[in-house]
Formats: C-alpha cells, structure tokens, sequence
C-alpha cells in the first residue's frame, strides 16, 4: 500500500534486503521534509507510533521519486473526466513499477466547512462531481494489473479537529443525498478495490462498526465486491477528552469490516475473545477472510 492523495506516497530513500524494501528513514509513511519541520520531541513520538528501525550499517541506499498530481480539488475544478483519468493512469503506472497494489486514495469526502484540514484532497461540495472525479481516477489506475483505488473517508467526514473520535450528526436525507451520493457513483461506475472507512461516529456508531453503512448500504445496494477497510487507528493518538471510545477490531469485523488498520497484538485478541465469547461468528469472520482473499486473487489474475 501506499498513501495518497497528490500521487503516491513514499520514502525518497530506501534499502532492500531480503524480506524486501524498507524506508531508509526509519519512519515509514512520514516524510523526509515533514519530520524535519517537526521539534525533536514530536518526531521521537512520530517515529515511534508509526515505526520503522534504524538502517543498518553499510546498506546500499537506493531512491526514487513518484509523479506529484494535482490536488483533488484542483482536479475537480477541471470538469474533465478524460484528465482525471489520465492522472489514474500515470499513479497506476508508478505502482506497477514500485510494487504497490493497493494505493489509499482517492478520498471524495464533501467540502462542508472551509475549517475542515483535509478540504485540498477532497473534491467539491457537490457529490455528482466528487463521484464522477473519485471513479475516473479509479479507471486510469485499474487499467493496470494488480493496481486499486481505496476510495475513502466512509462517510460524513468533514472534520481534523479530534478526528478518531468526533462524532457527526446526520439525518438519512443528507446522509443519501449528499454524503453518501459519490461513493455509490464511484463504485457503481468503477468497483475499486477497496474503501476505507473514517475516523468519525455518524449519529453515535463508528463508521467502522455501522453495519448499516458497510454491509446494507455500500455491499446491498451499491454493489461493491472488494475489501473494507479501516483507516489507520493508533490508540495512542486517540483523545483523551473525547466522550467516545476509538474503534475496536471485533466490532469492525462484527460490522463487515475486512481489514483492521495498521493492527497489533490487541487487535488480535479482541477478535479471538469475541469469537469465543460467541459476539462475533465464524460466518462472518470467514465472509470477511474470502473477500481479502478473493481480492487479492483477482488482483493477482488468480481469480
């Protein structure tokens, strides 16, 4: 995987052994210039939440560089579906050539508020646009073999502030007519990959564990055959102020939800105790497991 939105994300240098490449950074996903901007003290927590090790000595340090496209918004503003896709087209190119299969991107959440952090990445305030956009970048890069779109947040974020754990209000109405709208474009049009979920509660539930939202909704009635997946929960950047509880792997799996991201040791033990305790059934663990592996296959040209 690799992270979005404005092209791929990755490492500027990096080593290869061999269990494969790793960021010469010792900090993963983060970048050189971000954890440079940072004091000493945020970036010792940086580094440690996201992980990494050391480079070993004497390691041969390689680099490379992705294509930086334009933010989602400024795309958008295109009306050009043709463009969009050719954008798709140059992201999937870069995943073939860098090994990534799964890039988590692109997010179409609604410009809502001008005071929401992440309003460069998403498209517009009119879902018809967010959603033609999200699946013409879906086409440009599933034209690529083993290369998918995570088409994310699902759904109603529009929100940085306490984003783990913030909950957003919304009646049915808007939820279908505005929030929800693009991502059925999306899939219906262009079946990515997979789908995150976000960080956010919608009316008190966790879009993670709403199966309302996974199962009825995105499965049910839009036809999405791929993966779910969380966005990547980090307890210990969860809000201590919060009134809300951050997701939890058996509820997400409860829910539908295929992948529990980054996961540990913790996540792993909820889901076996609540299998056991009977709170979640083999069924469903096992739905989950044959949509990873069938996505996987597929990606693959096993399927």
């Amino acid at each position: 995987m690799a992270d979005g939105p404005a092209g791929l994300r990755i490492a500027k240098q990096y080593y290869e052994d061999e269990s494969g490449a790793h960021s010469a950074s010792g900090a993963g996903m983060i970048p050189e210039s971000m954890l440079e901007a940072m004091n000493p003290v945020v970036r010792f927590i940086a580094k440690k939440l996201v992980g990494g090790s050391k480079t070993p000595k004497d390691t041969v340090i390689k680099e490379h560089y992705a294509t930086r496209i334009p933010i989602g918004t400024a795309i958008a503003q295109s009306f050009n579906l043709e463009l969009a896709k050719a954008f798709g087209d140059m992201v999937g190119s870069e995943m073939e050539m860098m090994g990534v299969n799964l890039w988590l991107a692109p997010a179409l959440n609604i410009h809502r508020s001008i005071l929401c952090g992440r309003n460069f990445e998403y498209y517009s305030e009119d879902p018809l646009v967010s959603g033609l956009m999200a699946a013409a970048i879906t086409e440009g890069v599933q034209k690529h073999k083993g290369c998918g779109t995570t088409i994310k947040h699902y759904a109603a974020n529009n929100a940085e502030t306490n984003r783990y754990c913030n909950n957003s209000h919304v009646s049915e109405r808007a939820m279908r007519e505005i929030y929800l709208r693009g991502f059925g474009i999306c899939v219906r049009n262009s079946q990515p990959k997979a789908v995150m979920t976000s960080y956010n509660l919608l009316n008190g539930t966790h879009t993670s564990e709403h199966r309302g939202l996974i199962e009825d909704i995105l499965r049910a009635e839009y036809g999405f055959k791929s993966i779910v997946m969380t966005d990547w929960v980090i307890s210990a950047m969860d809000s201590k102020k919060s009134i809300y509880r951050n997701a939890l792997s058996n509820e997400v799996a409860a829910a539908g939800g295929d992948l529990f991201m980054p996961g540990c040791k913790k996540d792993f033990e909820n889901v076996v105790k609540a299998l056991k305790d009977g709170k979640l059934s083999r069924q469903q663990l096992e739905i989950n497991a044959s949509r990873l592996i069938r996505t996987i296959d597929d990606m693959l040209g096993n399927g």
